[in-house]
């Protein structure tokens, strides 16, 4: 028969366990996120055709994909957490969530278009670093 301790110990490395998915998983956003913006301007670069425009269009399917399984991770996170930590993941949730908006305002802006097409991959980038160090900082609080 397990005692209570033990119990609750692999019930916290349970938590932890689906805590700890989605800092990884906004790590593997951030990766996809730099290939993507490889992938794109050498697709840019070489004479545009058909298949290229319908691989940058797969390749952006996956990427939505992506989001969507790193938003439901960081819901889930937020729910398991208390604290600190769980104001510090719904902060990280709602700096990703900039990456949608971000293209909504730069259209409502004048010439907003023109900057976000020069400054868009690099605030891309930004954005989902900031989220990953905020849910590190999570992650860590919840550790500790």
């Amino acid at each position: 028969m397990p005692h209570r301790e033990d119990i609750v110990i692999e019930q916290y490395y349970r938590k932890m366990l689906w805590a700890g998915a989605y800092p990884l998983l906004l790590a593997a956003m951030a990766g996809a996120t730099w290939v993507d913006r490889i992938h794109a301007h050498s697709l840019r670069v070489a004479a545009p055709n058909g298949a290229s425009i319908v691989a940058m269009q797969q390749v952006s399917d996956r990427l939505l994909l992506l989001c969507a399984l790193v938003l439901a991770a960081g819901l889930l996170c937020a729910w398991l957490l208390s604290g600190v930590a769980r104001w510090l993941v719904v902060a990280s949730v709602a700096v990703f969530c900039l990456e949608f908006l971000m293209p909504v305002i730069a259209a409502t802006l004048p010439g907003g278009k023109i900057y976000f097409a020069m400054l868009g991959p690099g605030l891309r980038m930004g954005v989902v670093l900031v989220a990953l160090a905020l849910s590190v900082l999570a992650a860590r609080k919840a550790i500790s």
